[in-house]
């Protein structure tokens, strides 16, 4: 498989996921919920892509009143973790195997605090660590996380619903996900030769959102970087206001997303100033915005649109590596599963 059959292969690969879900033996959710009644907040871990992944599932929760984090574990398993105290961790990790996400398991342990695994392997070290297992059903891409974003991102929306008493709710809305996503490809695809000609000489790239679509700013910074090695400036919409708009002039480039509610009105907003003032915009969105590149997406729940909006980003990804003479995919550093916390995790 090639970086290019993941990306054509998401659509497939979240049809399964959520099928398997939706019959899927409910023990691991049921006890997953246990776990939580005592806890006075849901705490969730990952690095890269896997942690990511968990920002919708946050967002999902603390819109509904229920008390979430997400935390870097790389960060997580030094001084900060006595702070896991009084939580239910959620361990999001593809392998199970990641250096950080073992280590995270096994402090939780130590002092006591229940986790949940939610893993592609339900029979990795996290996985065994941990006091439940909800596997993901995800594909393994060929190294680059692409599908599995997807699939982690639905597992975690998942485990959240379940515990607000709204899993058969979130099934509903994911049932015509896997047309949107399938249509949001062609989107891109068609856009593809404008999307490269943009942001070809952006030094950086700025990918900016707010709300869920944080998962696609820093979702989309990873792939871009890991798979074309060109530098990218992830952020939230509103942070960026507050000084570092001060780089915007007639070489600023961005991809914006416009997300849903009352955030995709003030997101807009600024992004009309913005190409007003001769930036260059990507517009990632269900409205139009006069002057701006337009990557139609269509109107779904602010934490599903992840879903579709990493898309553009992993289609510029793959052109901007070919551009530059890189293959797809190919990578000099890092390694499928980081074993380690030490020096380059790709050298010998």
């Amino acid at each position: 498989m090639s970086f290019w059959d993941d990306i054509l292969s998401q659509p497939e690969n979240l049809r399964i996921v959520i099928e398997v879900h939706k019959n899927a033996d409910r023990l691991p959710l049921k006890k997953a919920a246990e776990l939580a009644r005592g806890c006075t907040r849901i705490l969730f871990t990952g690095v890269g892509s896997g942690l990511n992944a968990t920002i919708p599932a946050v967002y999902y929760l603390m819109s509904r009143g229920r008390a979430a984090e997400y935390i870097d574990a790389t960060e997580l398993v030094y001084n900060l973790y006595p702070g896991m105290a009084g939580s239910l961790l959620v361990l999001n990790t593809r392998s199970g195997e990641t250096a950080e996400l073992i280590r995270a398991a096994e402090l939780a342990r130590q002092v006591g605090v229940p986790s949940v695994a939610v893993t592609n392997e339900p029979a990795s070290a996290v996985a065994r660590l941990a006091d439940v297992c909800l596997p993901t059903y995800s594909r393994w891409d060929d190294l680059v996380v692409i599908s599995d974003f997807g699939g982690m991102l639905v597992s975690e929306l998942v485990l959240a619903s379940y515990l607000e008493g709204q899993l058969e709710a979130l099934f509903a809305v994911l049932e015509d996900v896997p047309q949107v996503v399938e249509a949001t490809i062609r989107e891109s695809i068609n856009k593809r030769q404008e999307l490269c000609d943009l942001f070809a000489d952006a030094r950086p790239i700025y990918l900016l959102g707010r709300g869920p679509s944080i998962a696609s700013t820093h979702g989309g910074a990873l792939v871009i970087e890991e798979t074309s090695r060109h530098p990218v400036t992830p952020m939230a919409t509103g942070l960026f206001r507050q000084g570092p708009i001060e780089v915007v002039d007639k070489r600023f480039r961005a991809m914006i997303f416009e997300g849903a509610g009352e955030p995709a009105r003030l997101t807009r907003v600024l992004a009309a100033e913005l190409t007003r003032r001769g930036a260059s915009i990507t517009w990632a969105g269900s409205s139009e915005l006069s002057g701006a590149l337009q990557i139609q997406l269509p109107q779904l729940p602010a934490y599903l649109l992840p879903l579709v909006e990493i898309i553009p980003c992993q289609v510029l990804a793959h052109d901007l590596a070919q551009r530059a003479g890189i293959t797809p995919g190919s990578v000099r550093y890092i390694q499928k599963v980081i074993t380690g916390e030490e020096g380059i995790p790709g050298e010998k």
